[in-house]
């Protein structure tokens, strides 16, 4: 039934939860294909090679890296805080030791951004736009280098949604070699155990507003959803390329962090379109108290 739900982009209820562990799902068809090798079934057989066939392929690109020149230029991070509550100072860590150029934040409250500026961010980072509110919904941008055209967004939504964990947008422009290339911060709401209209309008409004777009273009974020899921790729349809993809780096897990031994999901991305930037390495990171891994990007030349 995953495997069904990934192909047609049915993911009612809770399929699009098993949509989005979709390369757990590929893994597990080898245990009813070793079951039919036994009981010698060959319906049993074909459809298991069947759905190991599409789960496979479905995950290939992620194993084959795209074309770059020369080191890193642009080093971007990605970080869910958790209601505000994730470690400022292992952020902070994780900043320096990446040598990170920007930063963007999810559930970003005053409290948190407080507690960035004390551990030392503004050190590193010096240029801001922030849209901070209590619980869920704020969001952040730190850079390096001055910001230009930055402002905070409304959520993506659409005018029949109700959503109340609508989160804030931020975006900006930075200077890349002689580039100039628009970040926008991104946190699109999340699916329901079983209804998903604020998803569903969510993930419809940003890939409108991402239609929309011209020029250079990073897009970095808690995605709340996979490359597996329909609404992700109609984003990539639109010509955005997803970090993991580019770099060849695999799947990287960053959901949920510590409530199990390891991560399940993919559901936190860098994408970026019309720049002469491809991803050379992405890595994840545990950041003690957020309930997702912190996603960091190199990027370099075309």
């Amino acid at each position: 039934m995953p495997v069904i739900a990934r192909a047609t982009g049915w993911e009612t209820g809770p399929l699009a939860f098993l949509v989005a562990l979709m390369p757990w799902m590929t893994l597990a068809c080898l245990g009813p294909l070793a079951l039919a090798a036994l009981v010698r079934s060959a319906p049993l057989a074909v459809a298991s090679a069947a759905a190991l066939a599409l789960g496979v392929a479905w995950q290939a690109p992620l194993f084959t890296a795209a074309d770059a020149t020369g080191d890193p230029v642009l080093t971007v991070a990605s970080v869910n805080l958790t209601y505000g509550g994730a470690d400022a100072r292992a952020v902070v860590d994780l900043v320096r030791e990446g040598d990170v150029d920007v930063l963007v934040a999810q559930e970003v409250t005053p409290e948190s951004v407080e507690a960035l500026e004390a551990a030392g961010l503004t050190d590193l980072l010096p240029h801001a736009e922030v849209a901070a509110e209590p619980g869920v919904t704020g969001t952040g941008l730190w850079a390096s280098t001055p910001l230009g055209d930055a402002e905070s967004l409304a959520g993506f939504t659409t005018a029949s949604s109700t959503d109340r964990y609508l989160s804030r947008a931020v975006r900006a422009d930075i200077e890349v070699g002689d580039e100039s290339v628009s970040v926008l911060a991104v946190h699109p709401a999340a699916p329901g155990p079983v209804e998903h209209s604020g998803w569903d309008a969510s993930m419809t409004a940003l890939t409108e507003h991402l239609s929309q777009q011209t020029g250079p273009i990073v897009v970095a974020g808690d995605f709340n959803s996979t490359r597996d899921h329909r609404a992700f790729r109609a984003i990539e349809a639109l010509g955005y390329l997803d970090a993991a993809d580019q770099a060849g780096s695999g799947l990287q897990f960053t959901f949920p962090q510590g409530r199990r031994p390891w991560p399940l999901a993919a559901i936190d991305h860098m994408l970026v379109r019309d720049a002469a930037l491809v991803a050379t390495s992405t890595w994840t990171a545990a950041v003690p108290g957020a309930d997702h891994r912190a996603l960091v990007v190199e990027y370099a030349r075309r």
